[in-house]
């Protein structure tokens, strides 16, 4: 996968989810993510010293697997090239695939008043809003967008949040997640 644009460079990333028995069962879960707690002055080092500044965490949401990894068995490339309905004035994000080796269908709720944390996916993600309303921000342009049951938006791959008032269930399809590996990786929180 290439993109046009590049996640910002001011986000520190950190795989929280690793392919384990839990990332077979669910995408997009977290792994709790801990430091050494001794007290001892002399041993003692902060969370962010040992495991790198503190990433986000999702409250309230979690993104049930219906279909694991598929590998495509054809030789697949896409390009897809996105203009935000709103007054987005940047360019126009392009996501290229010259090979997405899989694919991965996963359910998507939130409960309400909940975030689903700031994070990435490796590949670009079509989502299905079914129940609800959420409001999808990238760290691109910090613009929050909203969508609403009936409406299918793209989750470009770059860091960003996606937070319920009132709840919301989603369907969602990854493409470009390569086989064996996370869905998800949560960041450290952007400020917008």
């Amino acid at each position: 996968m290439k993109n046009e644009i590049n996640p910002s460079g001011r986000v520190s990333r950190r795989t929280v989810l690793k392919t384990s028995a839990v990332g077979a069962a669910t995408v997009g879960m977290a792994a709790p993510v801990t430091g050494d707690e001794s007290t001892d002055d002399e041993t003692a080092t902060t969370e962010e010293e040992e495991n790198g500044p503190a990433v986000d965490e999702p409250d309230g949401w979690e993104m049930e697997m219906l279909a694991p990894h598929a590998p495509f068995p054809d030789e697949l490339a896409a390009s897809f090239r996105l203009e935000y309905a709103d007054d987005h004035s940047g360019d126009p994000i392009t996501v290229e695939f010259d090979d997405a080796p899989t694919c991965i269908v996963g359910k998507a709720t939130w409960d309400e008043n909940s975030t689903t944390g700031w994070h990435r996916h490796p590949g670009l993600a079509l989502v299905n809003m079914i129940e609800g309303e959420i409001v999808y921000t990238w760290d691109g342009d910090c613009v929050p967008r909203t969508y609403t049951a009936g409406d299918a938006w793209i989750d470009h791959g770059h860091v960003h949040t996606a937070d319920s008032e009132g709840g919301a269930v989603a369907y969602v399809m990854m493409v470009g997640v390569p086989a064996g590996e996370p869905a998800t990786e949560w960041v450290e929180p952007v400020d917008c």
